[in-house]
């Protein structure tokens, strides 16, 4: 009777644990949170990278990507593969980082863009970052080296899972461009807007840039066109070399504003009309065309990619050329 008793008292505990080991099974049963930042981060195993899922719009259609495989293929197509590693990485720190800022203002209340479709991303670098899928378009931009460097890219961002550059607590807006001149520009000098952690700093390895020096040519007739079209009560009257008068620059050499046919317009403007590589420019007339020169190439605000080149082949690590282009910053780690 005694041994009878046990029995039964072992069955009924097994049927009243089962629910227990059932719950959370099957579709659609995982149990999700809200990270600050808009991104969903799903319970269970896996970095952060790994658990954080974005919505991306790309080539026509909303993606859904763990954080890992967007950033890999924000750095294939933002920053040359060939780059050192500790380049690499803060390339990989400055994207995650600039993504988690663009989802904490969704949290904030901020509207999603009109032209993302409902997806919190896209894939238009003069908007968000520019992507790549890293598995699909590996071999058309590596060639032989295809798994070389999609590795390579795989641990630059593994090796900064979850960090994340803050400044009082909160990610910031980790901008970065392809090369500035011997200084970054602030923002404030760029987009009248200040922070803090984008101050102009030095920058090296402009002359290993292929665009570091450009130069636009457009005839004086045509020149005049676009500004017209734009600016009616711009006078030209005067000699071309009158047209441009009392430029306002930055630190580190931008032009922060301009008077052009008597109107003041921001160098920021100018350089999208003529698509100048940077506002860190001069002009010259000559023979009924204006030469444009210029130094840069981006808007040069945060991170120079090549200057972080630049940085890692003197032995700079991947956070200190973070902090050193982002001012004043910690580094976060998020789990």
């Amino acid at each position: 009777m005694k041994r009878l008793l046990i029995i039964l008292l072992a069955v009924m505990a097994i049927v009243y644990s089962m629910p227990l080991l059932t719950v959370g099974l099957g579709g659609g049963g995982e149990d999700r949170t809200k990270e600050p930042g808009g991104a969903e981060l799903v319970d269970g195993e896996g970095t952060f990278d790994e658990k954080t899922t974005i919505t991306l719009w790309d080539e026509g259609q909303v993606k859904t990507l763990c954080l890992r495989d967007y950033l890999c293929g924000v750095v294939a197509a933002e920053m040359p593969a060939s780059f050192p590693e500790e380049a690499l990485k803060a390339q990989a720190l400055a994207a995650r980082t600039y993504t988690m800022y663009q989802l904490s203002l969704y949290e904030g209340g901020m509207a999603i863009p009109e032209r993302h479709s409902g997806a919190q991303l896209c894939s238009d670098h003069t908007h968000c970052k520019a992507f790549c899928d890293i598995e699909a378009d590996g071999e058309s931009m590596w060639g032989a080296n295809r798994d070389f460097y999609t590795d390579k890219i795989r641990q630059a961002v593994d090796d900064t899972c979850g960090i994340i550059a803050t400044y009082e607590g909160k990610p910031i807006a980790a901008v970065f461009h392809s090369v500035s001149s011997e200084m970054t520009e602030s923002s404030v000098s760029v987009w009248g807007s200040e922070r803090p952690y984008l101050v102009s700093v030095e920058s090296p390895g402009g002359e290993q840039a292929p665009r570091y020096k450009g130069q636009v040519v457009i005839s004086e007739e045509e020149f005049k066109g676009k500004m017209l079209a734009a600016h009616p009560e711009m006078d030209f009257s005067e000699s071309s070399d009158k047209w441009f008068k009392a430029s306002n620059r930055s630190e580190a050499g931008g032009v922060i504003d301009v008077s052009v046919g008597g109107v003041r317009v921001s160098g920021t403007w100018l350089r999208g009309q003529l698509g100048l590589n940077s506002t860190n420019f001069t002009y010259t007339p000559k023979d009924g065309m204006l030469y444009f020169d210029t130094t840069g190439y981006g808007h040069g605000v945060g991170m120079s990619q090549y200057g972080a080149k630049a940085m890692a082949e003197e032995g700079k690590t991947y956070d200190e050329i973070i902090k050193w282009y982002y001012t004043g910053v910690d580094l976060t780690i998020k789990s």
